[in-house]
């Protein structure tokens, strides 16, 4: 009887760790499912992303390439139409309205191109040494050549000589944009700075300008993709230039921050460390 008795308990025994592990399959089964239920979920919401992206594109593009295509074909239509009855100016201006309907279509491309090459992986930050104050030169050098009539371009430097560790590359690549916005949206002679300022602990990089500035009930979708300001009217753009400008600020461990009023103008601030405190980090 009781042996019996211990065989029936030796029964139970082994029925109940079975059931035990019975259960933590099925637990893990459950997990299992339940994983992949969430990556399916995230990989089709990339997808819907993706597939809205790629809309955007088209939907963008067919627009913000019509305006200058169209503009290049009625300028050089019209040399081609009345070349040897144009004056020099008016062929001048002809050949203006062409290099700037370019320059439109090549900004339009570069910023889809950026947006590819971020969404893809492509783009990564490689820092290096280099003197800040030199990089800004160049860039304003550069832009000042495509400011409106009578807009200068200032650069103020808190030192002479200023050492980071940045990729130079991301970071021309923001001031460009910056620059960019800056000339599009401020009005002929009007000023435009850039200021750098270094204390022991950071470095600021600010873009001010007097133009239109952003409603204040907006500012907070300023870097969103495809998002521009209700009040640019007919001024062309892809509302991505931002959008990259954050992205590259965010792969160098830069912060980006806005102030803005209507009608008065925009400042734009990348705060990140110096060269020293930048490396240990």
């Amino acid at each position: 009887m009781k042996h019996r008795h211990q065989q029936a308990l030796s029964f139970t025994d082994i029925l109940e760790e079975a059931v035990k592990e019975r259960t933590r399959s099925l637990q893990l089964i459950v997990k299992t499912l339940e994983t992949a239920k969430e990556e399916i979920s995230l990989s089709l919401t990339k997808e819907k992303e993706i597939s809205q992206l790629k809309s955007h594109f088209v939907s963008l593009a067919s627009h913000e390439f019509r305006t200058p295509l169209s503009s290049i074909l009625l300028s050089a239509s019209l040399i081609e139409e009345y070349y040897d009855r144009l004056d020099k100016q008016k062929v001048l201006g002809h050949l203006s309205r062409i290099k700037n309907a370019v320059n439109d279509l090549n900004s339009v491309l570069n910023d889809f191109l950026s947006i590819e090459r971020i969404e893809s992986g492509k783009i990564e930050a490689i820092p290096k040494e280099f003197e800040l104050n030199e990089l800004c030169r160049g860039v304003v050098n550069e832009m000042q050549a495509l400011a409106k009539a009578g807009q200068d371009i200032f650069l103020e430097s808190s030192s002479s000589e200023i050492m980071v560790y940045l990729d130079p590359n991301l970071l021309r690549h923001c001031l460009v944009n910056l620059l960019s916005n800056a000339i599009k949206y401020s009005p002929e002679n009007s000023n435009i700075t850039i200021r750098i300022l270094k204390t022991n602990h950071q470095c600021c990089l600010s873009v001010t300008d007097h133009g239109i500035g952003i409603p204040t009930n907006q500012q907070h979708r300023l870097f969103q993709a495809f998002f521009r300001a209700e009040n640019v009217r007919d001024i062309p753009g892809t509302g991505l230039g931002l959008n990259i400008v954050k992205r590259y600020a965010d792969l160098m461990n830069m912060e980006i921050k806005c102030s803005s009023a209507e009608h008065i103008g925009t400042t734009f601030t990348l705060t990140f460390k110096p060269k020293d405190n930048a490396k240990l980090n």
